[in-house]
């Protein structure tokens, strides 16, 4: 039985509690990048960050890493390069080895993943992307891009469930991970599954300063 705070909150139900946002811009906390940080090696990457927003997950980048980072996104929002549809990139920014992004909700979360995935396979490079923790078990759609599949290296799940929209009240409906996904790991490795509190997270440039 729910408690009469939960009764309260509406995202304790299930309902929608908030309007979708254009562009399914949701800014993901910068705490987060730290949980990705502390178990892939980012010190000599070239990151493209194809769906930047506002640059929270760059900023994040270029502050605990010591990676270079190309960030773009569809839609103009006053950091990096706007107006690039990443969906129809048929070429990746020069000596770019890694793409890691918060990718938009729905069927394009997929299709990021498998774009991304096309572009780093001939540079033998790697993609991260934030989703749903249970997104590797949610659609019938997808099991392709887990058991089996050559490059898929790691989770990370983040256990802070993260609050998107800035100032909103109630518990953050849901959790997440990071999929990673690396085309020179060795073949026949497993995929490890990691948990990390953001507050646990040491990030490379931790141990730099």
């Amino acid at each position: 039985m729910l408690s009469e705070a939960a009764h309260r909150d509406g995202a304790m139900l299930g309902q929608v509690v908030y309007e979708r946002r254009e562009g399914d811009f949701y800014p993901t906390p910068p705490e987060n990048v730290d949980c990705l940080a502390h178990f892939v090696d980012l010190s000599k990457r070239v990151i493209w960050e194809p769906a930047c927003g506002e640059g929270h997950i760059s900023k994040r980048l270029l502050k605990v890493t010591t990676a270079s980072v190309y960030s773009t996104d569809l839609h103009d929002r006053g950091y990096g390069r706007g107006g690039i549809d990443f969906l129809r990139a048929d070429v990746t920014p020069r000596g770019v080895n890694m793409i890691i992004t918060n990718p938009p909700f729905a069927d394009l979360a997929e299709a990021f993943v498998r774009k991304a995935l096309e572009l780093m396979r001939p540079r033998g490079g790697s993609v991260a992307m934030f989703l749903r923790n249970e997104w590797d078990m949610s659609s019938e759609d997808r099991p392709d891009l887990f058991e089996g599949h050559p490059a898929y290296a790691m989770k990370v799940c983040v256990t802070k469930r993260p609050r998107f929209i800035e100032g909103s009240k109630g518990s953050p409906r849901h959790s997440y991970a990071w999929f990673v996904w690396d085309w020179a790991k060795p073949a026949g490795t497993l995929a490890p599954i990691r948990y990390i509190h953001p507050n646990n997270a040491r990030p490379i440039r931790a141990a730099i300063n």
